[in-house]
């Protein structure tokens, strides 16, 4: 499947994963990260990432959607309709259903034109009336599974109208760098169920990477000039949000990963 890429791709495809895996701890920015260079190494209007448990065989109730990335809207008008539209179908009647809830664990790539064929695409209401105005055209669904049990990613990217449609080498490249990524969520990639590094105060963001670094408390206070009492409490709270109960702990949830970015 890899033979239409060049050494260049290839390479291309690792450094953006390298660049992912320095933003590691930080879920939002690393997913970010990624769907803007996808983007740009594809030609992509708008790309959506969503990591999903109990994907594919189940039964849609039991599917769980952990957590989504967008990127690339022409507007929020534009994607607050494409929402709405996509809200508004139940799943087993959408065009994509048959192929999706054959996902089976291993990687799927699909195209719009698998999916609906390229006349019935062009006729169709979904293109004329909703695609088309929300800015969106020829689309890449892509399919992976991590290394977490029964929890896999999507990507969803799409050409904006009046582009070219997606090349098979492009196809490929989404299908290598999405496959790459997932092999490292929960280890150097935080997953999208781990406790965000948003939600902590800018204080408490300070203080977990002085911890990162080493630093005990006593020199925490010293750093911020606050009592210890004060670095005492921001520590229990980070351990709390961390759900851990020591330093090792928390610690332990960091190894391997590039340090948080404040």
């Amino acid at each position: 499947m890899f033979a239409d890429l060049s050494a260049r791709d290839i390479h291309d495809c690792h450094q953006i994963a390298a660049r992912c895996r320095d933003l590691g701890s930080d879920v939002d920015a690393w997913r970010n990260q990624l769907l803007n260079e996808l983007r740009t190494i594809v030609d992509a209007q708008v790309i959506i990432s969503s990591e999903i448990e109990h994907f594919g065989n189940s039964t849609e109730q039991d599917t769980r959607y952990l957590g989504t990335h967008r990127d690339g809207w022409i507007s929020q008008d534009a994607e607050v309709r494409w929402r709405e539209y996509a809200q508004s179908i139940p799943v087993e009647r959408t065009p994509e259903y048959p192929y999706l809830s054959k996902f089976s664990g291993e990687t799927l790539v699909l195209s719009r034109d698998q999916i609906w064929g390229r006349e019935t695409w062009y006729r169709s209401h979904t293109f004329n009336e909703i695609h088309r105005e929300c800015g969106i055209d020829d689309y890449i669904i892509s399919i992976c599974p991590t290394n977490i049990e029964d929890r896999c990613t999507t990507l969803w990217l799409h050409k904006g109208v009046g582009s070219r449609d997606f090349t098979n080498r492009e196809r490929v490249i989404v299908s290598m760098l999405h496959m790459i990524i997932n092999q490292e969520i929960g280890t150097y990639l935080a997953a999208a169920d781990e406790p965000k590094l948003a939600t902590l105060t800018k204080r408490r963001r300070e203080v977990l990477e002085r911890l990162l670094m080493g630093d005990s408390e006593k020199q925490i206070a010293f750093h911020f000039d606050v009592a210890r009492a004060t670095i005492h409490d921001h520590v229990l709270a980070i351990y709390r949000h961390f759900d851990v109960s020591s330093r090792g702990e928390l610690l332990a949830k960091f190894i391997g990963r590039a340090k948080p970015r404040l």
